[in-house]
């Protein structure tokens, strides 16, 4: 749906791909500052949660 400026608004779906992408490199940081091997599993499990729903919410097609 695009605004009255021609902008089209994200979904919630893509909000959310963000931030689990956000989430997932917080992690990853954690994770190599603490060595921590489970950190890495649960960092790569945050990060494809990510991008599957970045495909689901059709994030690319929300671009400008």
């Amino acid at each position: 749906m695009a605004a009255s400026n021609g902008h089209v608004s994200a979904s919630p779906g893509a909000w959310l791909s963000v931030a689990l992408i956000v989430v997932g490199f917080i992690l990853g940081t954690f994770a190599l500052i603490a060595h921590s091997l489970p950190l890495w599993i649960v960092t790569g499990v945050v990060m494809i949660a990510g991008i599957v729903a970045g495909f689901a919410s059709r994030i690319m097609e929300q671009a400008y």
